[in-house]
């Protein structure tokens, strides 16, 4: 089983990195398009900041999934580096634990959100508001796919 679900955490780290990249570089595109129009045309569009706000939100939870799994999520380590090994090794498990339980959080809720949202259509461009709240429940899918894969794996202790 550790092998399925590390093997299946490093592909989903994969395709989120591509997707991240992807992303990033459409953001940055979109953004240039709307300071272009704004400062050299004169005219501002408004399509540019929806869409920057909807790529923006996935880029960053995506990518914050990927903290989970290369473990460089937010952590105090002044105190944390203090303690003995046996107790980093318990505490490292119990802060994954707590991780991996938020990114189920997440799947409930950013489900709920969704269907919450479904029939809604975003203001300027008219995509369906599904699209931008599904990013919570696919964050919370893959925190939770890496948060097994590294308790699972004893490598990845402390």
């Amino acid at each position: 089983m550790l092998a399925a679900v590390e093997w299946l955490s490093r592909w989903c780290a994969r395709a989120t990195m591509v997707a991240v990249l992807a992303l990033g570089i459409l953001l940055v595109v979109c953004l240039l398009i709307s300071i272009f129009f704004r400062y050299v045309v004169g005219q501002a569009l408004s399509w540019p900041e929806e869409l920057s706000m909807l790529l923006f939100t996935w880029l960053v939870l995506l990518a914050s999934s990927l903290g989970v799994r290369e473990g460089f999520h937010v952590r105090l380590s002044i105190l944390f580096e203090r303690l003995p090994s046996p107790i980093r090794k318990v505490l490292a498990r119990l802060i994954t634990l707590a991780i991996t339980a938020f990114g189920a959080i997440l799947i409930y809720s950013g489900r709920d959100l969704a269907i919450r949202a479904a029939g809604h259509l975003s203001a300027t461009i008219g995509y369906p508001l599904e699209i931008i709240n599904y990013a919570a429940f696919v964050c919370g899918v893959l925190i939770v796919v890496h948060g097994l894969s590294c308790l699972l794996s004893s490598e990845k202790e402390g």
